[in-house]
């Protein structure tokens, strides 16, 4: 996750963080940790009483597109799991996947696309 954050602010000042909290609560400690680790970036937490991921993410997306319709690209930088072996795969990364693969369906203001970015991390065996 660091490395998502860093890359996001090499390429930009305008940074938010979003978490989807899919057990209520969970978003208050990570609230705090986040001001600790940054306090520079703004985090907001959705909640998904369905323990849904990918639609309060994209409802989430929406809306601040339409707050912010100044004709600039959104970039999306998700951090991605990358497992030791092929076979893990099949274990992690089901929300990015799921995420990449609905985001070119819901276009922003203006039908300008959004830029995902993947930033890996390496999990070691």
């Amino acid at each position: 996750m660091i490395a998502a954050v860093d890359y996001a602010q090499g390429i930009s000042s305008n940074i938010t963080a979003v978490h989807v909290e899919t057990e209520p609560g969970s978003g208050d400690a990570l609230q705090q940790e986040w001001e600790q680790w940054f306090p520079e970036i703004p985090l907001v937490v959705l909640p998904s009483p369905y323990r849904s991921m990918i639609g309060p993410l994209l409802e989430y997306l929406d809306r601040t597109d339409v707050e912010h319709n100044d004709g600039q690209l959104a970039t999306l930088v998700l951090p991605e799991f990358v497992p030791a072996r092929a076979w893990q795969a099949l274990l992690h990364n089901q929300t990015a996947w799921l995420t990449k693969a609905a985001l070119p369906y819901r276009r922003r203001t203006g039908s300008l696309p959004r830029v995902v970015i993947d930033v890996p991390y390496y999990l070691r065996e």
